[in-house]
């Protein structure tokens, strides 16, 4: 829902109305947003954690010599330096960067700002879909037969859908700790 606050600006409200605490306590939203140009890969990540979705030209991303390979730059947020990263790249899809257009031209990146215990990143996915609201309890342990090795490391668990469609939880936790943020 959002709101006007006493200082005229827009807020987004996350809370879960529920009538006992037990429902409240299992009851979570979630960001769920596409991985490599398909609707078939889907991943989650906690939304009280995603401070802000935005859209950023490739050419604003300034690049650093001898980073890992799923480091796409700097930019420049709210007066801050940000680090972007192909999120896609780290679970070992193919770069959002490099697709059948030139590398050179100019590409629109959709990047979820994500904080984490006072530190930001800046994690490029292909496209957002919407906020999700799923029980914890429907969740299941993450197992080497249904995951690459690449994906494995930072998946927190999954959930299957109505439709069979199979949505990874992302950890925050460990994305961070893997750029030792």
């Amino acid at each position: 829902m959002l709101s006007l606050s006493q200082s005229n600006s827009l807020a987004l409200n996350l809370g879960i109305k529920t009538n006992n605490s037990s429902n409240r306590q299992r009851l979570r939203k979630f960001l769920q947003f596409q991985l490599a140009e398909s609707k078939v890969n889907r991943a989650l990540l906690e939304a009280e954690l995603v401070t802000e979705i935005i859209t950023i030209s490739s050419t604003e991303i300034l690049p650093v010599p001898q980073m890992l390979y799923c480091v796409l730059g700097i930019y420049s947020w709210r007066s801050e330096m940000l680090w972007i990263v192909d999120l896609e790249n780290l679970l070992g899809y193919p770069s959002v960067l490099f697709s059948d257009a030139a590398v050179t031209e100019a590409k629109s990146l959709m990047t979820m700002i994500v904080q984490f215990q006072g530190q930001a990143l800046g994690l490029v996915v292909s496209a957002v879909d919407n906020i999700v609201q799923l029980d914890l309890e429907e969740f299941k342990s993450p197992s080497p037969e249904l995951f690459s090795n690449d994906v494995l490391p930072f998946l927190s668990s999954y959930f299957n859908s109505s439709h069979n469609e199979i949505m990874m939880l992302l950890d925050t936790a460990e994305i961070f700790h893997f750029f030792n943020l």
